[in-house]
């Protein structure tokens, strides 16, 4: 975490640390649900500091957003690309890693001329019913 701040150019506070150490025990995870995290072991920290700091991690490349069909927003503690498994009730998204995928993405996309639109990132949700236990969220 110390490695990831300091690359970043993030100063280290305990609010900071705080809310980094929720998103990492919770993967993928609204701002309620880091707010909850974070306030079990940290009840003097705000929501609006935890909002704040959210955006911060974003704008910082520490972390990223994911939005669901549901317009429901999750942050994701894994700022590299990665496919993302949305379950369709917009209650659960797990990372899945497909290689082959993301290469053919990366490949494609440069050799598409689409005017008036410069590529910044990508970002790929499969949308599905999950099957079973769904423990990682």
């Amino acid at each position: 975490m110390v490695t990831t701040f300091l690359k970043s150019g993030i100063k280290i506070t305990p609010q900071r640390v705080a809310v980094f150490e929720a998103l990492e025990s919770l993967c993928h995870a609204s701002a309620d649900e880091v707010i909850s995290k974070v306030q079990e072991k940290a009840p003097y920290i705000s929501p609006a500091t935890i909002y704040n700091t959210l955006d911060k991690f974003v704008q910082m490349g520490v972390i990223s957003r994911v939005a669901t069909d549901g317009n429901k927003m999750f942050f994701d503690i894994t700022p590299t690309p990665h496919v993302h498994l949305c379950a369709d009730d917009n209650s659960f998204i797990a990372d899945a890693h497909i290689p082959e995928l993301e290469q053919l993405i990366a490949d494609y996309l440069p050799r598409v001329q689409i005017p008036g639109f410069h590529l910044s990132k990508i970002q790929v949700n499969l949308v599905g019913r999950f099957e079973g236990n769904t423990q990682e969220k």
